[in-house]
């Protein structure tokens, strides 16, 4: 799976947990995962979400110190069954 489909599929599982509302086609792997407007719960959903999606568990000190969308795409990268 290439960046860029982890990013779609990263996209997905944001929305679903943020509590802001996000114009996903404007997220870019710049913007900061701080914009999305996660509080712990949300923190917690996402990480539940993405370990559905892409079979690997993100330890939350791990997603806590993600500080870009393509923070994350990298470790889900490194780090999934399907990448």
């Amino acid at each position: 799976m290439n960046r860029e489909e982890i990013l779609a599929r990263v996209g997905e599982a944001i929305e679903e947990s943020s509590t802001e509302e996000i114009d996903w086609s404007t997220v870019t792997e710049e913007t900061t995962v701080e914009s999305f407007g996660f509080d712990s719960l949300a923190v917690l959903d996402l990480i539940f979400d993405l370990k559905q999606e892409f079979g690997v568990q993100i330890p939350v000190e791990e997603m806590l110190a993600m500080k870009t969308t393509g923070d994350l795409v990298t470790y889900l990268q490194e780090h999934s069954e399907l990448a």
